[in-house]
């Protein structure tokens, strides 16, 4: 029953629709130059064609350009010259009058009058020996013979009986007119600490006579090269050159 009710609806609007048709063909027929008609016969009057809408102008309001303000120069200061100082006169030193004399530095006197240097060399007798020798000289070179030597080997007692230049044969070997020699053992070569002190060539008022050189050790070796041990005493004493 309800299929009919639905097949009536469609049959009714076919109808209709035919009916629509139907009359769009009549207007053609009367008037073929409707604008529904998808054929209208050449000759006619024109479509009016369809007119594309022509663009508003838009109003852009032009704003007054802005202002810029523009920096002012500055006046820049001129420095005002400076003043330069005026040299001041140094004052010059004042003499002194009468000039003092500058001192000459010295060197530091001895503690003795005689300062004493020991060598090391083969002894002059070319045999096994051993002993001690040397020569007395002043600041120039100058032999300074009269003093005395004590000479202290081991086991013997210390003496005064070397006088420098006494001797001409040690003169001559030593090449000195102020030379002395002594000798500790004739017949070896022998390690020996020997201690050398020069004494004054005059005798004090008490009768002694007074050093006038500090000890000095001399240690002999036992080979031929160390078998002499050479004493050099300089006089650094100026006031006693003429002594």
């Amino acid at each position: 029953m309800r299929g009919s009710s639905i097949f009536n609806q469609l049959s009714l609007l076919f109808l209709g629709l035919t009916g629509l048709l139907l009359l769009a063909y009549l207007v053609i027929l009367i008037n073929p130059y409707v604008p529904f008609n998808p054929f209208p016969p050449p000759g006619g009057p024109a479509r009016p064609a369809r007119t594309t809408p022509t663009p508003t102008a838009t109003f852009t309001p032009v704003l007054p350009p802005t202002w810029t303000p523009t920096a002012t120069p500055t006046a820049t200061p001129i420095p005002s010259p400076t003043s330069t100082r005026t040299p001041t006169q140094t004052p010059s030193p004042t003499p002194t009058w009468p000039p003092t004399a500058t001192p000459t530095p010295r060197a530091t006197r001895a503690p003795y009058p005689f300062t004493c240097e020991v060598t090391y060399r083969a002894n002059l007798y070319g045999i096994p020996w051993s002993g001690v020798a040397g020569h007395l000289q002043d600041l120039d070179g100058n032999p300074l013979p009269g003093y005395h030597v004590a000479v202290n080997c081991p086991g013997i007692p210390e003496t005064l009986d070397q006088v420098a230049g006494a001797d001409a044969r040690y003169n001559l070997m030593y090449e000195s007119s102020a030379a002395w020699e002594r000798v500790c053992d004739p017949s070896a070569y022998r390690a020996l600490d020997i201690r050398v002190r020069i004494y004054d060539k005059y005798p004090s008022p008490d009768g002694t006579f007074r050093p006038v050189s500090d000890w000095i050790q001399v240690q002999l070796g036992d080979w031929a090269t160390r078998s002499l041990g050479y004493i050099t005493c300089t006089l650094n004493w100026e006031e006693w050159r003429n002594r």
